[in-house]
């Protein structure tokens, strides 16, 4: 069994995964199932420099204080900690993903390194793919867009999930965490119809696709209505929601009644808490073992 990780945006560190692989090997320990072979890709480096932004902004801020003095600019222009720290990092990766020659840098990263890991375990006829955030979207993109030159990356992708090497490889099953394909695909304008294109190759097993949302993360959103998937055979998806808070100060505010408060504090930690999340990773485990009884009765929150 291989598993792949697609990170999303401000992915710095390509031991981003590290954390869950642990879980998740805890979790097969407690099942008695021999271990996955884990890897993170990582493409964090394509993405462009957002501090020279923020340099601007700065010297921008810096100004108006300049020309104003009695003003206090980090009330003039609020939240910065909030902006440089997520909203910048999430819209300064997303904005580099679609354009044209960095999206097309960043899926032959992903080509190239998937490539590697099949090849690394050629006997292995499983292949299951885990990606958070922004690489929702590029996995999506990926596996069902048609916007793409003959040459891209992605018919490389798609090729190696198809067959890899001497041996049939079979993509198992998908797991998003924290996607917002439902917007996104306002835009790839992905239909019904070519997903169930894609599953109708699943015959003997359907594929497995869980959708994990934390409660908190407004990055995130349900799938199951928008793609018709009660009406598609041969494919097994589920919204699964972990009910949590996304941090302690997060929990503090809501249990004082202020919900925009809480909703500016918690939703950064929400949307990196899949990572670590106990709960997430035994909804993974089940969802990489087959085991669907175990996905529609789990009752999840990281607590």
């Amino acid at each position: 069994m291989q598993v792949f990780f697609i990170h999303g945006v401000a992915t710095k560190d390509a031991a981003y995964s590290k954390r869950l692989q642990h879980l998740l090997r805890e979790e097969f320990s407690k099942r008695d199932k021999q271990l996955p072979h884990f890897y993170g890709s990582f493409w964090g480096a394509v993405v462009s420099d957002k501090g020279k932004i923020w340099n601007w902004v700065h010297q921008d801020l810096k100004e108006l204080k300049k020309n104003y003095p009695q003003l206090d600019t980090r009330d003039v222009f609020r939240y910065q900690e909030f902006r440089e720290d997520f909203i910048s990092d999430f819209f300064g990766d997303v904005l580099t993903y679609f354009n044209t020659d960095r999206g097309r840098d960043v899926r032959e990263i992903i080509a190239e390194q998937l490539r590697k890991f099949l090849q690394s375990s050629p006997q292995d006829e499983e292949l299951h793919i885990i990606a958070h955030s922004l690489g929702t979207v590029v996995l999506w993109d990926v596996l069902f867009s048609d916007r793409f030159p003959a040459d891209d990356p992605a018919y490389v992708i798609r090729s190696l999930i198809q067959n890899s090497g001497s041996c049939e490889l079979r993509l198992k099953s998908v797991t998003t965490m924290g996607s917002p394909i439902l917007f996104f695909n306002m835009m790839l304008d992905v239909q019904p119809e070519k997903i169930k294109a894609f599953v109708s190759n699943y015959q003997s097993e359907a594929l497995r696709w869980i959708n994990i949302l934390h409660a908190s993360d407004i990055i995130a959103y349900p799938l199951q209505s928008a793609i018709n998937a009660k009406l598609m055979p041969h494919f097994f998806f589920r919204d699964k929601y972990i009910w949590a808070d996304g941090n302690k100060a997060e929990r503090a505010a809501r249990t004082f009644g202020q919900a925009h408060a809480a909703m500016g504090i918690g939703v950064a930690d929400a949307h990196s808490s899949y990572w670590t999340s106990p709960g997430a990773a035994r909804l993974i485990t089940a969802n990489l073992l087959n085991d669907l009884s175990e996905i529609d009765s789990a009752k999840v929150d990281t607590e």
